[in-house]
């Protein structure tokens, strides 16, 4: 349950912050009208979210394609986190960007654009949540997963609502590198933990004596293990670390201009 709340709590957070900026971005430039296209956007990529999660559900039985979604996602979640916590400073500039682009054709195809874009872009945030929530599905109960899933969310609302009437005072860019962190842990757990699902079924390795040495080498990876969940207990532990030192460094920061200033 802890692990499927932080996901879907990071991964709900981004898609909402993405819809914000782009409504208001919409209403500042004076094209409130293509609200409708953003709200259809977020319809399709629901959509797409929803059955790529069912398929993903339905593959995760066999436990050869449970180990290779793991692998699948360790890897794609942890670019697309790098690539995010690389970026977050300047992530407002770039949706505006791109939504300026789109907004600023003509007639049918401004409604076209900023559609696509959305939908593109909530649908990824939704299909990065499948795949990792997949990834752990096997070992994880429904009701927990369904539980902290429906946690995760509701705690990104609040945060969003926040952030919508406290933009200013909140640190985006801090928020990305924090929840990125986790995300980017989590990604080599399910990784390792893929690696060890496939050994096991002898499905890594064409020789099937090839494959025990890696299975046993990865045990500490499997679920259950003390190892395994002193990492998990490391998703949260790392990030807060992480979270407290950049606001001492702050902290610090400001009280040497103070001084510097006297």
């Amino acid at each position: 349950m802890f692990e499927t709340m932080l996901i879907t709590f990071r991964e709900g957070l981004e898609a909402f912050l993405i819809v914000a900026i782009t409504l208001a971005y919409l209403q500042k430039t004076g094209r409130a009208h293509l609200a409708k296209a953003v709200y259809g956007g977020i319809a399709a990529a629901l959509l797409i979210s929803a059955t790529t999660s069912f398929h993903i559900q339905e593959l995760a039985e066999d436990p050869v394609m449970e180990g290779a979604l793991a692998m699948i996602a360790g890897v794609l979640v942890a670019s697309m986190t790098f690539y995010v916590i690389k970026n977050a400073r300047n992530i407002k500039t770039n949706i505006t960007d791109k939504i300026e682009h789109s907004a600023a054709k003509t007639g049918n195809a401004a409604y076209i654009g900023v559609f696509l874009f959305i939908t593109l872009m909530i649908a990824r945030e939704g299909m990065e949540t499948a795949l990792m929530l997949g990834g752990i599905s096997t070992y994880a109960h429904a009701t927990a997963i369904f539980g902290g899933a429906v946690g995760g969310l509701l705690i990104a609302a609040l945060f969003g609502a926040l952030w919508v009437k406290q933009s200013s005072k909140i640190n985006l860019r801090l928020f990305m590198q924090v929840t990125g962190i986790f995300l980017f842990l989590f990604s080599i757990q399910l990784f390792l933990y893929g690696i060890h699902e496939l050994s096991e079924m002898n499905a890594l390795l064409p020789v099937e004596e090839w494959n025990y040495p890696i299975h046993m080498a990865t045990e500490m990876f499997a679920h259950g293990h003390w190892v395994a969940q002193t990492i998990t207990y490391s998703l949260l532990a790392v990030p807060c670390a992480w979270l407290a030192f950049s606001f001492i460094s702050e902290k610090c920061g400001t009280n040497k201009q103070f001084s510097a200033a006297e």
